[in-house]
């Protein structure tokens, strides 16, 4: 029993040595959930068969603050994709963020997607746009 207690004695005595903290880097950004644009795709082969023809964002009556676009399937084909939108308060955080939506862009028309914030504070958004296929593969 002696002979087992030395060595888990060392271990324990080392492996406590290790440990540190390192200062983090903060990069500032202004804006870093819009650094890549408000309306993001999340797969390249979507971007090659769906356009986004418009995209706007205002208030509905009661403050709420409402996100609409609508996407183009130029391909022959129908494409689901999953739809999230971020909104985000006035100095840039997410606020509130909705559940991916999957949406059916039905082959060579036009689909409108729409988003609502269950708050007034939202004064910004972020859409990310991506292939549902893709993200079965993940483990």
């Amino acid at each position: 029993m002696k002979r087992l207690l030395g060595p888990a004695m060392l271990v324990v005595t080392f492996s406590a040595g290790c440990a540190s903290t390192h200062e983090a880097e903060v990069n500032y950004s202004d804006n870093p959930y819009l650094g890549k644009g408000r309306i993001q795709w999340n797969s390249t082969s979507l971007k090659s068969h769906l356009d986004i023809e418009k995209a706007l964002a205002d208030r509905t009556d009661s403050g709420l603050l409402r996100v609409r676009m609508i996407v183009r399937n130029r391909t022959k084909h129908d494409v689901w994709v999953d739809v999230r939108t971020t909104f985000l308060d006035e100095k840039g955080f997410p606020r509130e963020q909705t559940n991916w939506e999957p949406i059916c862009c039905t082959a060579r028309t036009q689909t409108t997607y729409q988003a609502v914030s269950l708050g007034s504070q939202a004064t910004d958004y972020q859409v990310i746009i991506r292939d549902p296929r893709e993200q079965a593969e993940l483990p």
